[in-house]
């Protein structure tokens, strides 16, 4: 066999190799998560006595997106989305923190159904806000600020930094394993 040969079928061999274990492994490698923490800080304190939760992805190389937060023992709950520092105005991060240093990473507050309350919330008198989330770990602490920009303001302020220690972890089951939800009793007649 010719040395060009050789190196195609070790080639295919490889990537039968890859498609076999590697794909289906990282299609269900993304695990959901909720992380409870308690308020460690007046700061905290002052949003919420009971604390608060977050429900989080965690995909295959450790990366976390933040879906929405949760007022723990409470209704109240806003949807999250990842935003860029664009999103906050002129100067973006730097402008809005000053000699602050950022807690983590970047969400929007979603203003749909409970997130217009909870941007009221996290920083009186703004139209939106955002969350700098610290890194979730499981049994570390959490640091959270909140930036807000009004409708006629073009610049977001910091409007608080709170502390939260961590209360407990949740693993949520994957989306198709959860059941079917059932009614009890007899079916329409």
């Amino acid at each position: 066999m010719r040395k060009a040969q050789v190196m195609w079928i070790l080639r295919a061999a490889f990537f039968a190799c890859l498609s076999a274990f590697a794909l289906p492994a990282a299609a269900g490698a993304a695990e959901r998560h909720i992380f409870t923490y308690d308020p460690a800080s007046p700061a905290a304190r002052k949003l919420t006595d009971t604390g608060l939760s977050f429900q989080f992805e965690k995909g295959l190389l450790g990366s976390v997106r933040v879906e929405r937060i949760i007022q723990t023992g409470d209704i109240g709950a806003a949807d999250l989305k990842p935003a860029s520092e664009a999103a906050l105005g002129p100067g973006g991060l730097r402008g809005a923190l000053g000699e602050q240093r950022p807690a983590g990473a970047l969400y929007e507050i979603r203003p749909s159904d409970e997130g217009k309350s909870f941007v009221h919330a996290v920083c009186p008198g703004a139209d939106q806000a955002w969350l700098l989330i610290g890194r979730l770990d499981r049994f570390q602490n959490l640091e959270l600020q909140a930036v807000g920009r009004g409708a006629a303001d073009p610049h977001a302020h910091v409007c608080s930094s709170m502390d939260f220690s961590f209360r407990s972890d949740l693993r949520l089951p994957d989306q198709d394993q959860v059941p079917a939800a059932r009614l009890m009793g007899r079916g329409p007649r």
